[in-house]
């Protein structure tokens, strides 16, 4: 199961995910659940993942690869 929790407080908003993956009962690991992509100044998009690891790296791949088309890495 993961765990991804985002708070909205007076002070700003708080993103929290854990990084336990389990591909099996002997095989546990880790991976991280939680990118973040900012424009300094600007803007964070922080991206929380949870269910199938495949689409999850896929859609930040993506991601990455439309910011450097961009020039905003």
């Amino acid at each position: 199961m993961t765990y991804c929790v985002a708070m909205r407080l007076n002070s700003g908003i708080v993103f929290l995910s854990d990084s336990r993956t389990n591909a099996g009962v002997d095989h546990i690991g880790t991976f991280r659940k939680m990118h973040v992509f900012e424009q300094p100044g600007e803007r964070v998009l922080v991206l929380m993942s949870a269910g199938n690891l495949a689409i999850s790296q896929s859609i930040r791949r993506q991601r990455l690869r439309h910011l450097e088309r961009t020039h905003h890495v």
